[in-house]
């Protein structure tokens, strides 16, 4: 569901209001759901985003810059999206800078954020269990469900962040989520409870490395851990612009 912003949200902070719009539509355009060619219009998406052209405009020159879609003047722009190759690159820098970000978490972690990493992966191991439990849902259910994921695994990866002690090292990986946008996996992990539960398993791993100091380990974890879920991102991309494919034909 897109995110809504109203006219005093957009004057008061229309930075803020662009970032939201950049990162649904790179997820949207990520998932095809705006598929390679098409256009984004700009009163379209001022429409439906609740807002003015302004940050929609704003929206689109980021995405432009990061190559995800071309503007063509009085007509919007055009979606040239990110191929498998571009998320398996990017998804393989994330994987070692976060995988570095968890062996110096290891080595500096100290105890308050020691408890507050064990707390996070309590509160994600709870979404994991009422997602695996669930029964059929509505659309809100499931944007709630989304959400609450979501904010469990910001938790989780940004008290290890934060412990890693590396100002340097957070923003570089910020950069990259800002070209990939992150929890983009929960799409292919939402309908798999295999996938959920070694999404958990890997939390727990991670968490166990650092707890212990094993700065080793930790770093294999979280290598790993990234891999997995840009592997199983991509995959469920391809296997679902593919089936859109076919309805179009």
């Amino acid at each position: 569901m897109a995110p809504r912003s109203t006219a005093a949200d957009n004057d008061a902070g229309g930075g803020s209001a662009a970032d939201e719009i950049v990162s649904a539509l790179q997820h949207r355009i990520l998932v095809g759901e705006a598929p390679v060619g098409s256009w984004l219009r700009h009163s379209t998406l001022a429409e439906e985003f609740g807002t003015s052209r302004t940050p929609i405009r704003e929206a689109l020159r980021v995405l432009a810059s990061r190559g995800i879609v071309t503007i063509v003047p009085n007509r919007g722009a055009q979606v040239n999206g990110h191929s498998s190759r571009d998320i398996r690159e990017l998804g393989e820098i994330r994987a070692e800078l976060e995988g570095f970000a968890a062996a110096l978490a290891a080595e500096r972690i100290n105890d308050e954020q020691l408890q507050r990493l064990h707390s996070a992966w309590d509160g994600y191991q709870q979404i994991i269990d009422k997602i695996t439990a669930r029964t059929k849902q509505s659309a809100a259910a499931q944007t709630r469900e989304t959400e609450r994921w979501t904010h469990a695994n910001d938790d989780f990866h940004n008290v290890i962040m934060e412990a890693s002690g590396n100002r340097q090292l957070v923003l570089a990986i910020e950069d990259i989520h800002r070209r990939y946008p992150k929890n983009t996996a929960f799409v292919a992990y939402s309908q798999n409870s295999r996938l959920l539960r070694r999404n958990l398993a890997e939390h727990k791993a991670i968490s166990d490395a650092i707890t212990a100091h094993d700065s080793r380990g930790a770093r294999k974890a979280m290598t790993a851990h990234i891999l997995h879920s840009i592997d199983a991102t991509v995959r469920w991309a391809e296997d679902h612009q593919q089936m859109r494919g076919q309805g179009t034909t």
